[in-house]
């Protein structure tokens, strides 16, 4: 009996010591998070075919797309990981006719499309301070249009065959118009070119937790009126390569004013 008795308590010993061990070794698995690049103008929500007054002009905009890539988020150790194949096409547009424009897929319709909303999976579980992303795409990819990553493709319109020589991605669209008293102007502000690829860099109010028992959620404040800071859109209100000079202006702003956090957790 007293061996018997012994045998048990030298089991319960062994169980209750591994079931310990196995509770140590559970680590939480990696997670998601969800970046909402949410659209402003000026203080307001961004809409399509609505007023937007800054200082003595009013803009209305048809179109507004942009790419984001090569996301990384910044941990506690101030390590960078990056997610894989991260290019994301961020945009609010009406339905767009590919016809007539300079690209390779003319005929297609793109239909009318709001997106906010990028969903990074596969985060290594952890807390991460900040977010880092490009506004644009990068030379690799931008120079050779036959390779393929994430959600590039030739088949949204936003590519163009007459800056300069080269083919190029359109980093940034805003399209539509802009008044100034009685003057009304049609307006197109696009950036792109090699050079004008910007990273972004944004510290988050707080630091979030990323694994598989929880989720995150980052919203940035994406304000296109900053886009045009410094940028006399009534005198040019096509920006494209060939005015060099406020295209790479708008790409500063792109990379410097535009983007920030508005909340994180």
């Amino acid at each position: 009996m007293k061996k018997f008795l012994t045998i048990i308590s030298l089991s319960a010993i062994l169980f209750a010591s591994c079931s310990k061990d196995e509770l140590v070794a559970v680590a939480d698995g990696a997670g998601k998070t969800t970046v909402t690049f949410d659209a402003t103008f000026n203080g307001s929500d961004f809409a399509l075919n609505k007023d937007f007054t800054l200082g003595t002009k009013t803009f209305n905009f048809t179109k507004f797309r942009y790419w984001v890539s090569n996301v990384a988020l910044v941990n506690a150790a101030g390590e960078e990981v990056k997610v894989p194949g991260s290019y994301y096409l961020l945009e609010e547009t009406g339905t767009i006719n590919l016809i007539g424009l300079n690209n390779d897929n003319a005929g297609t319709i793109y239909p009318a499309t709001k997106r906010e909303d990028v969903v990074l999976k596969e985060i290594p579980a952890g807390d991460y301070k900040a977010i880092k992303f490009g506004v644009g795409v990068d030379q690799k990819y931008n120079d050779n249009m036959s390779l393929q990553s994430g959600e590039l493709s030739q088949l949204n319109g936003m590519t163009n065959v007459s800056w300069m020589w080269l083919t190029s991605y359109i980093f940034t669209s805003a399209t539509g118009t802009v008044k100034e008293g009685t003057t009304s102007k049609t307006l197109k502000v696009e950036t792109g070119l090699n050079a004008n690829y910007k990273m972004v860099a944004l510290n988050l109010p707080q630091s979030i937790k990323i694994g598989s028992s929880k989720s995150a959620n980052i919203v940035i404040n994406v304000d296109l009126s900053k886009a045009f800071d410094g940028i006399d859109v009534m005198a040019t209100p096509t920006v494209g390569a060939s005015q060099a000079a406020v295209m790479s202006a708008v790409a500063a702003n792109y990379g410097g004013k535009v983007f920030s956090v508005k909340s994180a957790n």
